[in-house]
């Protein structure tokens, strides 16, 4: 990893968390959630003089974690990180993994507070440290289940708006997902991409289907159509298909994808730092999928612009990432800091500020304050 020594100590003196409600602007219905508010967890890591700010936003139906677990993993975590050097990354990753197997969330909180702390430190950008570059990277807008009419008002908007890349939650029902489909194509021509994500809700048999007919309404990718552990029905609609088939859910880790790199499953990947652990494992996995060919692409929960500021810093650092599906921090009422990363005509720009570049806004760092020292 470029950027910094970890045989410089600086010890972490303190650990605390703030749980906050995200209030989204409308109701988000896909084939296995239907929600419209959800709960996240910031995670503030102090070095002297120095603090970095993570996200852990838990999505209890892919991790089987929500807030109260990844709180429980923090205040059991801290007291045995406190003390470590803040430069050694991968012995802090080590340390966790040795406490629990799974709290991937909880540990992308830690992760990702202490790349925004070091590059602080080092007056460094976290895409710097990562050995990337640039500062922008185009992103997909995704639109949930609803009734035709009302995708076609979203495509619209969001065409308007600039987006080229439209993400349709599908896998409720196959035939209404393709005529809906077909709306949306007619409704912002071809001049848009529009690409479609089941969530494990297909058979089968239903994905077939869904394949045979979507092949003509140039579709990018289909992701995960069946459910995450069934590999053999993954493997049989990629030789089915010329769309390639990608993993979300079925892909949580490293070992996830060497599993399905030997059954030669899928041809993409969808790496979530909320799922893989952080930004070090999340590196890990990229760089292998790219050793066997595997496409890439970056994903999000329900992240606000902590985790999607640490997602794009991790974005452009990665050389062949295929996509960047970055936009769950749009679809938010409420903003819990400023700079750091603003979305324009479609496209996320992180800032120049060090670290992540992301600031608590108002008084929210001082309210429920859970600290460990």
């Amino acid at each position: 990893m470029e950027g910094f020594n970890p045989d410089v100590y600086l010890p972490i003196i303190s650990i605390d968390f703030r749980i906050a409600d995200i209030i989204l602007n409308e109701p988000l219905k896909i084939a296995n959630e239907d929600y419209s508010s959800s709960k996240t967890v910031f995670v503030i890591v102090k070095a002297k003089g120095f603090e970095g700010i993570g996200e852990a936003a838990p999505d209890e139906e892919v991790t089987g974690e929500d807030f109260h677990s990844v709180s429980t993993f923090i205040e059991k975590a801290a007291p045995m990180l406190i003390g470590k050097n803040v430069f050694d990354i991968h012995r802090i990753n080590n340390l966790m993994d040795g406490l629990s197997k799974g709290d991937n969330t909880a540990k992308a909180g830690i992760d990702i507070a202490m790349y925004d702390l070091i590059g602080k430190i080092l007056k460094k950008r976290v895409v710097s440290l990562l050995g990337g570059r640039g500062n922008s990277r185009r992103t997909s807008m995704t639109i949930g289940i609803e009734d035709e009419m009302l995708s076609v008002k979203h495509a619209k908007l969001y065409k308007r708006q600039g987006f080229k890349i439209l993400k349709l939650k599908i896998g409720l029902d196959v035939e209404k997902d393709l005529k809906r489909i077909i709306k949306v194509r007619e409704a912002v021509g071809r001049c848009l991409q529009i690409v479609v994500d089941a969530n494990q809700g297909y058979t089968l048999q239903e994905a077939r289907f869904f394949l045979d007919h979507a092949e003509a309404l140039g579709i990018g990718f289909l992701e995960q159509p069946v459910k995450f552990s069934d590999f053999y029905s993954l493997k049989k609609l990629k030789e089915h298909s010329r769309i390639p088939i990608m993993a979300d859910e079925s892909m949580k880790s490293i070992e996830d994808l060497r599993r399905l790199a030997r059954a030669d499953a899928v041809s993409m990947v969808n790496i979530k730092l909320m799922k893989t652990g952080g930004i070090t494992k999340a590196m890990q996995i990229a760089k292998e999928a790219s050793s066997r060919k595997i496409g890439v692409m970056i994903g999000c929960m329900e992240e606000t612009r902590v985790g999607i500021a640490a997602g794009m810093h991790f974005a452009l650092s990665i050389k062949d990432i295929g996509f960047a599906d970055l936009d769950a921090h749009l679809t938010h009422k409420n903003r819990f800091v400023s700079s750091g990363l603003e979305t324009r005509k479609g496209v996320n720009f992180i800032g120049k500020g060090y670290g992540l570049g992301l600031v608590f806004k108002g008084d929210f760092h001082d309210k429920n304050r859970n600290a460990f020292k």
